[in-house]
């Protein structure tokens, strides 16, 4: 495993490495994530001071996402 982070997706990627594929994008003001998951990218978009918008077609992944958003510690 690359991270200790809880495992919400069969796909899921570090925060550490979108916030680090955010970084070069540092003018970049709003992030779009059309294949969201468990919603890593808004979480690192979230860290990162930007908005951001995710889209998923599965239902139980973007409750996933909701939550992890929520929470006032993001892992």
């Amino acid at each position: 495993r690359w991270s200790t982070e809880p495992v919400l997706h069969p796909t899921q990627k570090p925060v550490a490495l979108m916030r680090w594929c955010l970084a070069m994008f540092a003018e970049a003001a709003t992030v779009l994530d059309p294949f969201m998951g468990s919603g890593t990218t808004l979480v690192a978009s979230k860290l990162e001071g930007r908005r951001c918008v995710g889209i998923e077609i599965n239902e139980a992944y973007c409750e996933a996402a909701a939550k992890r958003l929520s929470q006032g510690t993001l892992f």
